[in-house]
């Protein structure tokens, strides 16, 4: 077994509870390339609890959300009342929110990203203008618009993070802000694996009006 699957199956057998980062380095020596690894292919989440960084498998981090984020188990409860609520009008639409609550664990790690990202990544990331941004979210949204118009965030996102070395947590900060202040140029629409969340809602396709 290779240190890297160690590592997942010690933070998997911790549960909701999390595995202390202290502790797993105690076991594993230096895990940060590992983890950061782990981090970045979404198998694995880090957040800070009580003045301490924590560790969750990506099977039990929303649990651990639910039981310590009051604004996600709200976000969560209003999705799932949703769904239960079009469930019982229309099996069409129920299709569609049905893909959106496959996303909530997208949700939890934009909530992740915002909230607690892990030391010393950030900083190695750029500051971007809406300006400078805007011009490159046009040229990407140009390039890649489909015969109707739209296309995923997702990506966007993977285009211009590369490109113009962003964390996602900034790609879909400048994104609202883009197209929040531009409302008469960009269109949004909720689905997608991603997106920029609106009224407790995953807008995950964006359009040039």
């Amino acid at each position: 077994m290779t240190a890297e699957e160690q590592l997942v199956n010690r933070i998997h057998s911790a549960g909701s509870a999390g595995a202390k980062r202290a502790d797993l380095r105690k076991e594993y020596g230096e895990i940060d390339a590992i983890l950061e690894d782990l981090v970045s292919k979404g198998e694995v989440f880090v957040d800070k609890r009580k003045n301490a960084y924590y560790c969750f498998h990506k099977d039990h981090y929303i649990q651990s959300l639910l039981n310590s984020d009051p604004r996600f188990r709200l976000t969560y409860d209003m999705i799932k009342s949703l769904e239960e609520s079009v469930n019982r009008s229309s099996k069409d639409v129920s299709l569609a929110v049905e893909l959106l609550a496959s996303n909530i664990s997208n949700l939890a790690k934009l909530v992740s990203e915002a909230d607690h990202e892990i030391p010393n990544t950030a900083s190695q990331k750029r500051s971007m203008s809406v300006d400078e941004f805007k011009k490159e979210f046009d040229l990407a949204l140009t390039n890649s618009a489909s015969s109707i118009g739209w296309v995923e965030l997702a990506k966007i996102r993977n285009e211009l993070c590369d490109k113009c070395n962003l964390t996602s947590e900034e790609f879909y900060r400048l994104a609202g802000q883009v197209t929040e202040q531009y409302q008469d140029r960009y269109e949004l629409s909720t689905g997608g694996q991603e997106g920029v969340m609106i009224r407790g809602l995953v807008h995950g396709f964006v359009r040039c009006i």
